[in-house]
């Protein structure tokens, strides 16, 4: 065990080892001469070891307190460093975001708009975490988790947008079929993405239950290129392998840019989306801004429903 050494009174020994003057080192401390003096003699009589000779109105350093004085001040630095960086972690953590999305979300949504958060924040250091299934999703530790499903994790859950759900191809496609509406439906491949087994499809229909909503009839619904990610499956559309059902928060940048263009009508219910954060945050006023920020961005998307 340590032996107790009294701080105080080693840091008015420091000081006025450091300035040679009792005066200069109360100054330092904000305390009178007359308890700095009483410090260093308290120290002496718990070391039992004379420190200063005294001379008048002069004092000076024993040749054993001269020997020390240089490890002692390392050491009060030492202390300073590291009780000064215990604010400098709570600043850190002030200052640090995660944010949890799918691995869809995050590059055709979150990602592109990122920058600018960057640009208005640009003290906060910002770490995406992407999942490609719910579990992996509700295990993930984050700040915020942008999900498409109703859970039950103890934490507190916002709406944050509805999508539409909405077949779009290529107009390359589109034109293959008189950009027909009925034609493109009744006989145009069918890109599927299928997230079922990860727990991910949220309330979106498939084909089938597509089709059947708006009374259209084919045999060959489940044939066509398969992906277990949209974001694949839409790539697969801009490239002309065939129509997919698209959700508009990931299609909104290729629709706009003319890669891929909705061919028929929405599906008549939409996506939901949940923007999930804890109940107490460590940086409270650091995920304020970001959810400001995000939900304006939602309402600047005219492809999307602000919940």
């Amino acid at each position: 065990m340590r032996k107790r050494a009294p701080l105080n009174a080693i840091r008015a020994f420091e000081a006025t080892a450091r300035h040679g003057s009792v005066v200069k080192a109360a100054d330092e401390l904000c305390v009178t001469p007359t308890a700095v003096s009483h410090q260093i003699r308290m120290l002496e009589e718990f070391l039992q070891v004379q420190l200063f000779l005294r001379k008048n109105s002069r004092i000076e350093l024993t040749q054993d307190a001269r020997a020390n004085v240089a490890r002692i001040t390392q050491a009060l630095d030492l202390i300073n460093d590291a009780v000064m960086s215990l604010t400098q972690l709570e600043e850190d953590v002030r200052r640090r975001l995660t944010v949890s999305a799918s691995t869809s979300v995050a590059s055709l949504w979150l990602m592109p708009r990122l920058g600018e958060f960057m640009e208005i924040e640009p003290e906060v250091d910002l770490n995406v975490r992407t999942f490609i299934s719910r579990r992996e999703a509700e295990e993930q530790e984050s700040d915020f988790r942008i999900l498409n499903w109703q859970t039950t994790l103890d934490c507190q859950v916002e709406p944050l947008l509805e999508e539409d759900i909405v077949p779009v191809c290529s107009p390359d496609l589109a034109a293959r079929f008189g950009n027909d509406a009925k034609e493109i439906l009744a006989h145009a491949p069918l890109v599927h993405v299928d997230r079922l087994q990860d727990g991910l499809e949220g309330t979106y229909p498939d084909w089938t239950r597509y089709l059947a909503e708006y009374g259209v009839s084919r045999g060959d619904v489940s044939h066509g290129p398969r992906f277990n990610q949209a974001s694949t499956g839409i790539d697969a559309a801009r490239a002309g392998a065939g129509v997919l059902l698209g959700r508009s928060l990931l299609t909104s940048q290729a629709i706009a840019r003319g890669d891929l263009i909705k061919v028929a009508d929405i599906y008549p219910i939409r996506s939901a989306y949940y923007l999930l954060s804890p109940w107490k945050p460590d940086s409270r006023e650091t995920m304020q801004r970001f959810k400001d920020w995000i939900l304006g961005k939602v309402r600047q998307n005219a492809l999307v429903h602000a919940a």
